[in-house]
């Protein structure tokens, strides 16, 4: 996926400036979103961890009797003794399939369910309130989000660019991916095998915290989060952003004479290298024109 030179923040017309006045952008719990499943749903393996045990049976036998190559120190503490021990069984003289049936076992009947639950308990344990995430989009023309977010295009469309040298926060903004199934994080067999792995871990967090159902997909959402404990009540933090991070203001096609000459104000004042746009309807449809 190309990453956007520009991200995008719908805001109301009083929102907006506040924000530019203030050079600051409100990042929220996930508890505020519209959302309601945001951060609740977990991720899964496929195939699942009770499928994978009769896998790990089978490459288990296979590399007793076979005398696979299998780079023992890649593997977990567990596997790599209960290899040890089916090779010792097998050398002893063990049949292939007496094998199998010792290793037999209805371990992995429930363990999708368990690993869920702890999941779950993980994140809960964290506080969603203490999480804190700035919502932009790579696009300003969503003619929904102009309805939603912007309040019928009264308000505006804030533009702003990642600045390397300055090391700003979306430098670190991920993409959402949008799916109605539960994320799949990796093989159940490869977590037997493997055990958890920080590449897991990085996958699960990406699967918890930037996914989200198919229906907001017009969204074409990027997120940057972090967490913070500021020891107030509130959900959510007004953070400073560099004057240079604004590339733009888009005002909406119903936006009024008097906000659009409180923007004017405030561009001219603190951000003199921002573009200031206007969406117009032509042609029964909605275009962005720079305003003169």
């Amino acid at each position: 996926m190309q990453r956007p030179s520009v991200f995008y923040k719908y805001v109301s017309s009083s929102t907006a400036l506040v924000v530019l006045t203030g050079s600051r952008l409100r990042w929220s719990s996930p508890l505020l979103f519209n959302d309601v499943t945001e951060f609740r749903r977990m991720p899964r393996f496929d195939p699942t961890l009770a499928e994978a045990h009769k896998l790990l049976r089978e490459f288990i036998v296979q590399a007793a009797f076979d005398e696979e190559i299998v780079v023992q120190e890649n593997l977990s503490a567990w596997v790599r003794q209960l290899l040890s021990n089916a090779r010792q069984l097998a050398s002893s003289g063990l049949k292939r399939n007496e094998l199998l049936k010792m290793l037999t076992n209805d371990e992995g009947c429930d363990a999708d369910r368990r690993i869920e639950e702890g999941l779950r308990k993980h994140f809960e344990s964290l506080d969603l309130s203490t999480a804190r995430v700035l919502c932009v989009t790579e696009i300003y023309n969503s003619d929904p989000m102009w309805g939603t977010y912007a309040e019928s295009h009264t308000g505006c469309v804030l533009g702003f660019r990642q600045i390397n040298e300055l090391s700003t926060p979306l430098i670190e903004a991920q993409p959402v991916t949008y799916t109605d199934d539960r994320a799949v994080v990796g093989s159940g067999l490869d977590f037997l095998l493997y055990g958890d792995t920080s590449e897991l871990r990085r996958r699960t967090h990406m699967a918890v915290c930037y996914t989200k159902r198919l229906g907001w997909s017009y969204e074409q959402e990027w997120r940057v989060l972090t967490w913070r404990s500021n020891g107030l009540q509130r959900q959510y933090d007004d953070f400073l952003f560099y004057p240079e991070e604004l590339d733009s203001v888009t005002l909406g096609v119903r936006v009024s004479a008097e906000t659009e000459a409180k923007v004017r104000e405030v561009l001219s004042a603190k951000y003199t290298s921002a573009k200031l746009y206007r969406m117009i309807v032509r042609g029964g449809e909605t275009m962005r024109v720079i305003s003169d």
